[in-house]
């Protein structure tokens, strides 16, 4: 999103800078969660189940924390210093069950970079859930809708920036402004006609929104 004077004084607000200071200090507290809003893991930690298979884009502490409460993860990271950083992270701690891969973001003789398409590779309606928080959103929310199991679970971080919510985020798109791209209105419609149930979650600084997909989806 577009650093704009507008948006700096949003985030000095009194409002805002409180928000900051008390998402700073619960991060600070707890140094290996997701660095999602503190709800967000809360309901991650409540519905994550020991034989769940899942997808994130944006390897990081989410990255081993996953590990440690599912089946199975692969992690697709398209920082190749932050993708060193934690493929040692897993081997010091002799994780085996993340297939942790990296993909620059520009495309290679193909219209769709390799970050989207090595996703791709995974069967369809096989995931659990899929977390989206790198680069590319709109397209990997796209796909992750192919990826996920009927019931599976979507999420969004930072999804104030996409899609519209009830929360005031200091980068919340505006009613007038709508989504960043045509993508996300396609998403936003293919969402309603799937009948996935959205849960938003807020630190007052940022939204992580979850989509429930219906067990019904094909």
């Amino acid at each position: 999103m577009e650093l704009t004077f507008k948006l700096i004084l949003s985030y000095l607000s009194p409002r805002c800078l409180y928000a900051l200071l008390r998402r700073q200090i619960w991060i600070r507290m707890h140094p290996h969660v997701p660095w999602l809003t503190h709800q967000a893991v809360e309901i991650l930690g409540d519905r994550l189940k020991p034989g769940d298979v899942g997808l994130e884009w944006g390897a990081g502490r989410s990255t081993v924390w996953f590990a440690k409460r599912v089946s199975h993860l692969t992690s697709i990271e398209h920082n190749d210093y932050w993708y060193k950083r934690i493929n040692k992270t897993l081997c010091d701690k002799g994780i085996e069950n993340v297939e942790l891969l990296y993909a620059p973001l520009e495309p290679k003789n193909t219209d769709q970079p390799e970050y989207v398409r090595l996703a791709a590779q995974q069967p369809k309606a096989s995931l659990d859930f899929v977390l989206v928080d790198g680069r590319l959103r709109d397209q990997c929310t796209e796909l992750a809708l192919q990826l996920l199991k009927p019931g599976g679970m979507l999420i969004i971080d930072d999804a104030a920036r996409y899609i519209k919510h009830p929360y005031c985020c200091p980068q919340s798109i505006g009613a007038q402004d709508g989504p960043p791209t045509p993508l996300w209105t396609k998403i936003a419609t293919e969402l309603q006609a799937l009948g996935a149930r959205p849960v938003w979650t807020s630190d007052g600084v940022t939204a992580t929104v979850f989509y429930f997909m219906s067990a019904g989806k094909v």
